[in-house]
């Protein structure tokens, strides 16, 4: 039963990305579970975004409790239609509000959080500021590994600001939908498809360094 929910879940995000609104989109993607990694607990991840927007990027992830992360982003965007490469950064936090170990029927990995991006593009900028959901679910297979499937809704205003013109801001819809491979307590692998205005595949490598 709990397979079926996952499966319907990640099914209704890949069905619901075809109505996301277009926008700037993420140049980071999610590249993460909805799993807290535990108080005092660090990751470095390493992301490549093969997207409208061609990105590379490296996180940051520490643990702020036992629910709750928090991380730091930064990379490096080839923009739509831009020849320049320009820098990004981002802050992100996850609060894990539901646990599959939980007694309750059919529960999942779920958790509620907040992000931030910001990127210079030629002689304009864009600011993202919004709030996020991500579910996900363990399966551990007879090797001793685990795979994650997850996803994640984000809704955000986009502000675009131009040197010397008027600022816009519109409000954007955007998810990610993928699998995270645990091969062994310290390394991890993310691949996802992300659909937010910045359209593509993002993969990422996680390495547990705290």
């Amino acid at each position: 039963m709990k397979k079926t929910v996952i499966l319907a879940a990640l099914a209704t995000l890949i069905v619901a990305g075809s109505v996301a609104a277009d926008g700037a989109g993420s140049a980071f993607g999610c590249l993460t579970t909805a799993r807290s990694q535990g108080m005092g607990r660090g990751s470095f991840t390493g992301g490549v975004g093969i997207a409208n927007a061609t990105s590379v990027a490296g996180m940051f992830n520490y643990g702020l409790s036992e629910s709750t992360d928090g991380r730091v982003k930064l990379g490096f965007i080839d923009g739509k239609g831009n020849d320049d490469i320009e820098w990004t950064f981002g802050l992100d936090f996850n609060v894990q509000v539901w646990d599959v170990k939980s007694t309750a029927a059919n529960s999942i990995d779920l958790a509620i959080g907040g992000l931030f991006e910001y990127v210079g593009v030629g002689d304009a900028s864009i600011l993202q500021l919004g709030g996020q959901v991500l579910g996900s679910y363990p399966f551990v297979m007879t090797n001793g590994t685990t795979l994650s499937p997850y996803g994640r809704v984000n809704l955000r205003m986009e502000r675009l600001s131009y040197s010397g013109l008027d600022s816009e801001s519109d409000l954007r819809f955007g998810l990610n939908a993928g699998v995270g491979w645990e091969i062994s307590s310290t390394f991890a692998l993310y691949g996802e498809f992300q659909m937010d205005g910045n359209d593509g595949l993002f993969l990422g490598a996680e390495f547990n360094i705290m």
